[in-house]
């Protein structure tokens, strides 16, 4: 512990921090002094609740003031404390807060008057709900926070706050329902978090890809949160939610393959709407994945599948393609893929002009001009649409990078090669965990229940959670009880 000296602190601390404000109180018995960064305090309620009461008070005072008399008869603020450690004093000030340092009194005042300017909360960008609400988390943790208590009003809901970052010191608050969520998963994520040491961290994709159970993991076992819905109904099932201050999404942990291409309005819709959109979702990650590399296969290795006469047509049209059916894949996704990233990074107005480019003038051209073949056009263009049914885009980007590998072993191998790489990814995701949670439950190892559960899920319907959850309490709905017709 550094031995308190009241000229050398303040001295100190203004001559290390040029950004730090000061203000000084004099009475009959000593002085205090005020430590602020104006950038970040609310000065209007600073002055009221503490400047104002200070002066008004020192003005008359005839006996020496303390941390204790000043905190219960002189400020006014529901969140301050009395502090006595002095090396955390600079701290204090550079997260925000103000100190308040005694030359009568070893102990000082830390007072929370935080303001940041903050965006209004949004309407949700990656997760569009046509039912549902439209409010989605910000960059500041308060208001997340408040978000999720606004519509969980219940007493087991834990926050377990960190700091992550040895310069940055960034608040990382994780939530969870103590009676409900596995204590294994909780445990293990804390555990995670604590052992993370670096300078810092700014945005939850930097904290995420500290808690993967691998640096060289390439599908996703931890699920983005962007709306306070979804983030409430997780945390119902039995999940933890991992928040970081400056991000707008949150984490979500454990998340397994078949919760990837859940949605928002498969609760709200009507439940059989639902399991069609989920079969949907399904086939459309897998045309995305392997539709180029069946037409590679089948024009390449395996025409006898085809009839006669369309296989007959079929060459016809590729005769005066310049290039192999695998090759011409192998561009025509890469020219996806391209527009794909174009589209995310130019400004939106000029946006659509591109996409319209891309795939009306430049698809047009490539066929006039012989380049490639018409249906391979229309394979590539389904496979690059059908990717974007995937209600979480974190699980597709694995996928698009397979694809092109995939497009090889078929390339080289027709359909052995595709099967023989298809077994090697579900070799892989058979093999992966999420916090100790199987990757492929309920279909690897499969439960019945779980298993229809995850194309049909309705809270009708669905009155227990999900048994590879393992969690405390089983039961979110109780079983009314059939009364009997004598009764």
């Amino acid at each position: 512990m550094i031995r308190y000296n009241f000229k050398k602190t303040a001295a100190l601390l203004k001559s290390k921090n040029q950004d730090f404000s000061e203000r000084s109180f004099e009475f009959s018995c000593g002085t205090i002094k005020l430590f602020f960064i104006a950038q970040l305090t609310d000065k209007a309620a600073l002055t009221e609740n503490v400047v104002k009461p200070l002066i008004l008070h020192c003005s008359s005072a005839q006996k020496p003031i303390s941390a204790r008399i000043a905190i219960d008869g002189i400020i006014y603020s529901d969140d301050c404390m009395i502090q006595s450690d002095i090396s955390k004093i600079e701290n204090f000030i550079l997260s925000g807060m103000a100190v308040i340092l005694f030359s009568t009194d070893k102990n000082y005042i830390v007072v929370n008057f935080k303001k940041i300017k903050q965006r209004n909360i949004p309407s949700p960008q990656l997760t569009y709900s046509i039912r549902g609400s439209q409010d989605c988390f910000v960059e500041d943790l308060d208001v997340n926070l408040s978000l999720v208590r606004y519509r969980l009003k219940d007493k087991n809901l834990r926050i377990k706050k960190f700091e992550v970052g040895v310069r940055t010191k960034t608040s990382v608050a994780v939530l969870y329902i103590e009676d409900i969520a596995n204590d294994t998963v909780v445990n293990e994520l804390q555990k995670r978090i604590a052992a993370i040491d670096v300078d810092g961290i700014s945005e939850s994709g930097e904290l995420q890809s500290f808690l993967l159970n691998s640096k060289l993991q390439l599908f996703p076992n931890i699920g983005l949160l962007e709306r306070s819905d979804m983030a409430f109904h997780s945390l119902l099932e039995g999940k933890c939610i991992v928040f970081v201050d400056g991000s707008g999404l949150a984490l979500l942990v454990p998340k397994t393959f078949s919760e990837f291409f859940h949605s928002c309005d498969d609760r709200y819709d009507n439940k059989f709407f639902g399991l069609f959109s989920r079969i949907l979702r399904y086939a459309a990650l897998l045309i995305g994945f392997t539709a180029s590399s069946i037409f590679v296969a089948i024009t390449s290795f395996h025409t006898d599948v085809l009839p006669i006469k369309y296989a007959i047509s079929l060459a016809e049209m590729r005769s005066n393609a310049p290039f192999t059916a695998l090759m011409a894949a192998l561009i025509l996704e890469f020219i996806s893929e391209l527009i794909r990233e174009a589209l995310l990074r130019v400004p939106k107005k000029i946006g659509p002009a591109i996409g319209i480019m891309g795939t009306i003038v430049i698809g047009q051209a490539a066929i006039s001009a012989g380049i490639f073949s018409p249906l391979l056009l229309i394979i590539a263009s389904t496979a690059l649409i059908a990717s974007f049914a995937i209600p979480d885009y974190t699980l597709v980007t694995p996928f698009r990078i397979l694809k092109f590998a995939l497009l090889l072993f078929t390339g080289t191998m027709g359909f052995f090669g595709f099967t023989l790489f298809l077994t090697f990814v579900l070799i892989q995701l058979v093999s992966l965990n999420s916090f100790g949670v199987p990757y492929m439950a309920p279909w690897a190892p499969f439960n019945f229940y779980d298993f229809i559960r995850t194309f049909m899920s309705n809270l009708t319907t669905n009155p227990v959670r999900p048994h590879y959850m393992r969690t405390k309490d089983k039961t979110k709905q109780k079983q009314k009880t059939k009364k009997s017709k004598n009764a």
